[in-house]
């Protein structure tokens, strides 16, 4: 083969090579927000949403995207014996590293924010023994939905999905109810064919992914 041909098909090679690449980095599944976030806040949505989708693939060993977010909001929102999740899946390297990068944007307090515990709720009164003294409550570094953040705010806007919002709208409000419960309902309000969204993909893996890693990261002991 002469080396002009050869020079052509390497260089036909190198660009099908880097095409391809930039498909799998530059996936716009949160793009339906830039209208009311930052473009830096997309493409972070974006980074964190590809990730979560390349380790469902690993997890499932599933080509079928869809079907992953399908099968991961069903797993954890239901009550099972058996953890399918180690916490290696959430205390992931890059996983962190991705949460880091909203914090230095400033992104993640457009998604998140922390939970305060109401001093003044009254607590249910339980008889105890003469002298038992109730052990002190080991604090938890907890952050939940913002419900006054810019993320949601623009889910609100741009997402057709009724039911989701009112999913997330009710995570917000009622910050400390278990992720379990949050995520059975959002399984009812969402099908496979629902993730072939990539909005709904964000949503998942902003509400039901990243903010385990979050929680898990922060009390780590």
């Amino acid at each position: 083969m002469k080396k002009p041909m050869i020079n052509k098909i390497l260089l036909l090679v190198l660009t099908i090579s880097f095409l391809s690449c930039k498909s799998q980095t530059d996936v716009n599944y949160a793009d339906k927000l830039k209208s009311c976030l930052s473009n830096e806040d997309v493409n972070l949505l974006n980074k964190a949403t590809f990730h979560f989708e390349k380790l469902l693939s690993e997890h499932y060993q599933n080509s079928d995207n869809s079907e992953n977010f399908n099968s991961y909001l069903t797993e954890i929102g239901s009550i099972q014996t058996e953890m399918n999740f180690t916490a290696d899946f959430y205390l992931n390297s890059s996983s962190i590293e991705i949460l880091d990068e909203m914090e230095k944007s400033g992104t993640f307090g457009k998604i998140w924010t922390e939970f305060i515990e109401d001093p003044n709720e009254e607590e249910i009164p339980i008889a105890v023994p003469p002298g038992y003294e109730e052990p002190e409550k080991e604090k938890i570094d907890l952050y939940i939905l913002n419900s006054n953040g810019l993320y949601l705010e623009c889910i609100n806007k741009k997402s057709d999905n009724k039911e989701v919002k009112e999913v997330l709208n009710s995570q917000s409000e009622y910050g400390d109810i278990s992720p379990s419960i949050i995520a059975g309902a959002m399984k009812n309000a969402m099908k496979k064919t629902d993730f072939d969204n990539g909005l709904n993909k964000t949503i998942v893996a902003i509400g039901f992914y990243y903010n385990i890693v979050d929680l898990l990261n922060r009390n780590q002991r």
